[in-house]
């Protein structure tokens, strides 16, 4: 039962810490922010674009081997 009397004391201690390396993150500015979005944007529609030629080439040969011509 120790543990549960120590937890408010615990619980306070994290936050402390939170605070504090938050305070050393460095954020980006909103340049940096649309220059980033924009990157993952593209490579997510890259990766998407894909998965779907390779989906479809994949589909289109397993139909023609299951079902025929």
């Amino acid at each position: 039962m120790h543990w549960l009397r120590s937890l408010p004391a615990r619980v306070g201690r994290y936050l402390r810490e939170v605070r504090t390396e938050l305070r050393k993150v460095v954020w980006p500015d909103r340049r940096q922010t649309v220059v980033y979005t924009g990157v993952v944007v593209i490579s997510v529609t890259i990766v998407a674009a894909m998965i779907w030629v390779v989906d479809t080439i994949l589909s289109t040969g397993l139909s023609l081997l299951l079902f025929g011509a």
